[in-house]
């Protein structure tokens, strides 16, 4: 299938490239520990959509797989979000036991999903999760953190995205709520390169 003729196919590849670029290009300075974290939440969005476009191209196979990265996504991803967003803004550098204990708290909410076939875990999770971090986020607004202003829209945006159904731009909601996620990881990339610049 052509994918200048199927917009869901060219967003999601759109997404995928978005996330790895990002990732390569603002957190080389990042201590390990913390690139691990915000690696799996990007790459976990980048391998997702590349599944996704997969699926979208006809290759029936990887539906089940599509599932996976989905739940993973929205696990295990979404809890590396909270806890590099919280070393990030509150420069705090996350040791070996906080990233083993993030990495098995993020695989046990995203085994359950697939075990015991609750789906909606996750649909609870992620948001719960962007909430934490917008609300870490203020609290470095508190202290007048560029990096904070950068992590506030770009949990803002990953909520307007959630919501992409109901904006009525002449776009398939599903192409838009890519976009805006592409935004949003931009962002996130944008808050790593302002860690130590304050606000005014």
């Amino acid at each position: 299938m052509n994918i200048l003729t199927n917009s869901h196919i060219f967003s999601n590849l759109v997404l995928s490239i978005a996330g790895v670029l990002v990732f390569l290009k603002y957190f080389k300075a990042q201590t390990i520990e913390s690139r691990l974290l915000w690696g799996i939440f990007l790459l976990s969005i980048s391998i997702n959509a590349a599944v996704e476009l997969l699926v979208f191209a006809g290759v029936e196979k990887l539906k089940f797989i599509h599932i996976i990265t989905q739940a993973a996504e929205m696990t295990l991803g979404a809890i590396c979000l909270v806890v590099a967003s919280f070393s990030l803004i509150l420069k705090y550098n996350p040791t070996i036991v906080v990233m083993l204990s993030t990495l098995i708290l993020g695989m046990t909410l995203f085994l359950s999903i697939l075990i015991y076939n609750v789906p909606y875990v996750g649909l609870i999770i992620q948001p719960f999760c962007i909430i934490v971090t917008l609300c870490i986020s203020c609290l470095g607004l508190a202290y007048r953190q560029k990096s904070a202003l950068w992590v506030v829209m770009a949990m803002t945006l990953l909520a307007v995205s959630a919501k992409s159904q109901s904006i009525p731009l002449p776009m398939h909601p599903l192409d838009l709520n890519h976009y805006i996620i592409v935004l949003s990881i931009i962002c996130v990339g944008r808050a790593v390169q302002d860690q130590y610049k304050i606000l005014f």
